[in-house]
């Protein structure tokens, strides 16, 4: 069965079914009855969900703690093993002058070019300035980790995903309850004192993703995704969880953000170009992608960007030394390469990064983001729309300006629509 819906069920998909009628219903008519049906149709298929997926891991970790559990998690981590191999790509590469490279120690070597290169061959200081100066907001008192904090940290990581270079999967933590629970409370309380987390959590592996468009054999082609040691990325979840309660970002941004969707952004836009066709007028709308943003976003911004939030010092410091030090392998079809440092941009999987980076583009370009549906993000793509070209054409010429004027941020793809 699928490793995302081995757990679903009848209540599941009438619950889902549900929420998909209510907003059909709500695409045809936007009455304050519909917005409110569609609301509780979709708390009440989110928490079908959780439900019908607590109730199928709880079996699981039951069945890990017997004799016929045995088997199944030395099978679990044959089956991750195999998986973090599978890197979905094609045996032979192209390098940098588009030259096809077939021999393995080429094809190792080009892929750690690549990454190296793309983490840290373009790392220009960035020109923002942090301020040395201590207020009183981050000075103030930070509570330490609490078990409560810990359990929700690991309830909300899923199962099923790769392991780290530790080989320790997440159902391990899980399977051990409470147990679990007690000892990392006690470990993350040890580095919330020390500032510093074991030095083996600072290597992650590298897996290169297809992005399913241009050429297969193009390393530019290729999204990587580092697998961390899931105490690790524990870890980041306990303090990206503390760091959404004492910070916001604007209303427009959609990507990440609890009680904002991509369908609600999909929604608006098409609710707007409704009303312009009935009106028989024109909408111009242009959709931004970034540059490898989270690949290439200098480290100084999001420090800066924590600042500007008025984020205690003390978190500040635990999320510096999350980036401090850190090296990684990239893993090909043959062997994986020898470690490299990466001393620009956020770790790719965790929670905690894309939280970061909405505050990054929070901070950056709020003055310039104007009201919804008229500018809208998701993560790191853009939308900005307006009824004449001269004037989207001007919302871009200004977002182009401000993100080319910070190092490490730029456009990458325009597509314009009408």
């Amino acid at each position: 069965e699928d490793k995302d819906t081995w757990w679903w069920n009848d209540d599941v998909q009438k619950a889902i079914k549900e929420k998909k009628d209510c907003f059909r219903r709500l695409y045809l008519d936007r009455s304050a009855d519909n917005i409110e049906k569609y609301k509780m149709a979709k708390k009440a298929a989110k928490r079908a969900v959780g439900e019908a997926r607590g109730r199928a891991y709880e079996d699981l970790y039951q069945r890990l703690g017997t004799k016929e559990g045995e088997r199944d998690i030395d099978k679990m981590a044959k089956i991750r093993e195999r998986k973090t191999r599978d890197i979905g790509q094609v045996k032979c590469i192209k390098d940098g002058a588009g030259q096809l490279l077939v021999k393995d120690e080429e094809i190792k070597h080009r892929w750690r070019e690549y990454f190296d290169k793309l983490f840290n061959g373009e790392n220009e200081s960035s020109t923002i300035e942090l301020d040395d100066s201590f207020d009183e907001t981050s000075m103030r008192f930070v509570r330490r980790i609490q078990e409560s904090g810990v359990k929700e940290a690991l309830k909300r990581i899923k199962g099923g995903k790769a392991m780290g270079p530790d080989c320790i999967p997440i159902e391990v933590w899980k399977g051990l309850g409470d147990i679990a629970i007690v000892w990392l409370t006690k470990l993350f309380n040890l580095i919330f004192r020390a500032n510093k987390m074991p030095e083996e959590w600072r290597r992650s592996i590298l897996v290169p993703i297809f992005k399913n468009k241009g050429d297969v054999q193009s390393c530019t082609n290729y999204r990587g995704i580092k697998l961390m040691s899931h105490i690790m990325k524990l870890w980041e979840t306990v303090i990206e969880h503390r760091l959404r309660r004492m910070t916001s970002v604007t209303k427009n941004q959609f990507g990440f953000m609890p009680g904002r969707s991509t369908m609600e952004a999909i929604f608006l836009v098409r609710q707007l170009m409704e009303r312009y066709r009935e009106q028989k007028r024109d909408l111009h709308m242009v959709f931004i992608d970034l540059e490898k943003a989270y690949d290439k976003i200098p480290r100084n911004f999001m420090w800066w960007a924590l600042e500007k939030h008025k984020v205690p010092a003390k978190y500040i410091t635990l999320i510096k030394d999350m980036y401090d030090n850190v090296v990684t392998s990239v893993r090909t079809s043959d062997v994986d390469t020898d470690d490299f440092p990466i001393k620009i941009g956020l770790h790719q999987g965790p929670a905690l990064s894309p939280y970061l980076f909405a505050l990054v583009m929070d901070e950056v370009t709020r003055d310039i983001q104007g009201d919804i549906p008229w500018c809208m993000l998701f993560a790191d793509d853009v939308v900005l729309v307006d009824d004449s070209r001269t004037g989207v054409n001007r919302k871009l010429e200004l977002w182009r300006q401000t993100l080319e004027s910070k190092k490490g941020l730029g456009l990458v793809e325009l597509k314009p629509s009408t």
